[in-house]
Parts: C-alpha cells; sequence; structure tokens
C-alpha cells in the first residue's frame, strides 16, 4: 500500500531532481520558440499591414542643356493611410550612391545640392508632391535618380531617369578654293553646342543628296556637347550653281540650315566639261559607223574587181574562134 512504500533512496531523490530541472528547461525552451515565432508573425503581420499603404509614382523627365528640367514624384496614400505626415525625403543619384544626397528634407531642416531643389518652395510633410527641379541642367546630369520617402506607415522609394538634350546652332558655311586638276572648291559647313551627335547632309537646287561625298567630323566639347563640320569638295565637271548643308539631330530632326552660290567662272568649267563630255559621246559612235561602212564599201569594190579580172579572162578564148569564123575566106567555103 502508499503507506508500506519504502522510502526513496538518495539516489532516486537526485535523479527525481535532475528530471524535473529539466523539464522545467524544456518547457522553457518551448514557451521561448513560441514567443520567437509569434513575434516573427507579428512582424510579417505589421509588414503586410502597412505593405502598400505609401506608394512613391514617378515619370521620366528630360530636359534642355541649360534650362530648368522636372523629375516628377508623387506620393499616393491608401484609405488606410489618410492623413499620414510625410516625415523625411531623399534624392540621390543612382551613379553617386546613398551617400550623396541631392536633397534631405527632414521635420528639423533640410539641406541640397546646388542646383537641386524641391519643385514646391514651401513644401510641408502634408504635401504629397516631391517633385525634384535640375537648374541650369547639364549632360553630366543625364542618369537614373532615387527618391525616397519615410511615414509611419512605411518608407518607400521609386527610381525615374532623366534624359538630356540640347540644339545645334544656325549652321555657317563657306568655301575655300582648290588648285589641282580634281576639286576646284571645297565648301564646309559648321554647326555647334548641340547633343546627341548628329549630321551634316548637303543637297544641291535639285535637292540632290549629295552626303556620302562629304567629310564628317562630330568633335566632343568640355561641357559634353558635340561641335560638327563637314567638307563638300566641288569636282570639275560636276558642279551646279547653289549648295545647301542641312544640320539633322540624333533622331533626323531637321534644325537648321545654310546656302551658298558659286561663282560663275566654275560653272563655265562645268558646261565646258559636259560639252566636251557630250561631243565625245556623239562622235566615238558616228566615227565607229563610219569606219565600218567605209570597210563595206572598200570590200565591195574588191570583189566587184575581182569580178571583172574573171570577165576579162573568157574573152580572150572566145575571140580567135570567133574571129576565125568571120575570117573571109572562111566565109567563102
Amino acid at each position: 500500500t502508499l503507506y508500506n512504500r519504502k522510502p526513496a533512496s538518495a539516489h532516486e531523490k537526485r535523479r527525481q531532481v535532475d528530471d524535473g530541472r529539466k523539464n522545467a528547461e524544456n518547457c522553457v525552451k518551448i514557451m521561448a520558440s513560441c514567443g520567437k515565432y509569434l513575434l516573427f508573425l507579428t512582424l510579417i503581420n505589421i509588414a503586410v499591414c502597412d505593405f502598400g499603404f505609401v506608394n512613391v509614382n514617378c515619370n521620366p523627365g528630360h530636359g534642355q542643356f541649360g534650362h530648368q528640367s522636372l523629375l516628377e514624384c508623387i506620393v499616393s496614400l491608401s484609405e488606410e493611410a489618410k492623413g499620414v505626415k510625410i516625415t523625411k525625403v531623399y534624392w540621390y543619384n543612382d551613379q553617386l550612391g546613398t551617400e550623396t544626397l541631392l536633397i534631405n528634407y527632414t521635420s528639423s531642416g533640410h539641406s541640397s545640392q546646388p542646383r537641386f531643389t524641391l519643385a514646391e518652395p514651401n513644401w510641408t510633410g502634408t504635401n504629397l508632391n516631391v517633385s525634384m527641379l535640375v537648374n541650369n541642367t547639364m549632360i553630366t546630369d543625364i542618369g537614373s535618380y532615387t527618391c525616397k520617402v519615410v511615414t509611419v506607415r512605411g518608407s518607400p522609394s521609386a527610381s525615374t531617369n532623366l534624359s538630356v538634350s540640347a540644339p545645334y546652332s544656325t549652321p555657317t558655311i563657306g568655301k575655300t578654293d582648290k588648285n589641282n586638276q580634281k576639286a576646284v572648291m571645297t565648301l564646309s559647313c559648321n554647326a555647334s553646342g548641340g547633343y546627341p551627335s548628329g549630321g551634316i547632309h548637303w543637297f544641291d537646287e535639285h535637292k540632290t543628296d549629295w552626303t556620302t561625298s562629304s567629310k564628317q567630323h562630330a568633335i566632343k566639347t568640355k561641357d559634353g556637347r558635340f561641335s560638327l563640320t563637314s567638307e563638300l569638295d566641288l569636282l570639275s565637271g560636276s558642279i551646279y550653281s547653289k549648295y545647301t548643308c542641312v544640320v539633322f539631330n540624333s533622331s533626323k530632326g531637321r534644325e537648321g540650315e545654310a546656302q551658298i552660290n558659286v561663282p560663275a567662272s566654275l560653272l563655265s568649267t562645268k558646261h565646258e566639261g559636259a560639252e566636251l563630255s557630250w561631243k565625245s559621246k556623239v562622235v566615238v559612235p558616228v566615227c565607229s559607223i563610219l569606219g565600218i561602212i567605209l570597210l563595206l564599201v572598200v570590200v565591195l569594190l574588191k570583189l566587184r574587181k575581182r569580178g571583172n579580172m574573171v570577165d576579162e579572162m573568157h574573152i580572150p578564148v572566145s575571140t580567135p574562134l570567133n574571129q576565125h569564123l568571120n575570117h573571109p575566106l572562111n566565109q567563102h567555103l
């Protein structure tokens, strides 16, 4: 019975104490694991609940060299996040990294790099327009940018891109006289200050394109823009009265043009050359035809002469016989 059970030995008591301690430690471990799991689920739940409450939506921007450019970014809030204030706004160039902030707006103050500022001059945390202005836009400003905002319901960010272009100056055209046998004059056309690199085309007064006969040069300047130069040699025998150089940008858009008139003295060279060319084209076939006709005449004359010689060879054979038959003595017979 229970009352007749022998008292536990010291060894059994020690084992029971150890088992109790182990059970307690296991319970603590299980509770700790459950606590971590619950904390993990709680964090996930918070993240999922906050995800999508605050978003940043940006549009790509395009600017002109030397002008002001806009990178537009607007913060959108879900119904659950209505009234949430923006506590911080960051703008940075992706090529430079997050260490170089272009704009740093916080509730305690703000700072920005030269030429960069928020589009809203009196921006506050309730203003959802976090767009950035780039003043005096340069070619080096081309690239990717990131805007990040911080709120109590999340810290979303979005990236956008800035492209830059620059129009070319009105082209100038000039001429240089040549003293060689082929080129009698060289026309040159210049345009500068454009980006991206474009090209110069040449046309005569008949709209014929002579660009493939020209030499093109594009030089990149210190500010990243391009200077274009094109040279066209005027060859003797193929000179027109007027030439036009036209500047095209990288998108094949026509930006500017210049015209030049060729001196009349060079045009005479063209006409003389054309006349000589026309004469040579006419005289050569005519001479060939006359030569063939003359050869045929000579052949016919030789054939006719040979026929006369054959006739003369037959006449001597028949003449003595006829004379013999017609002789007076034979007639008496």
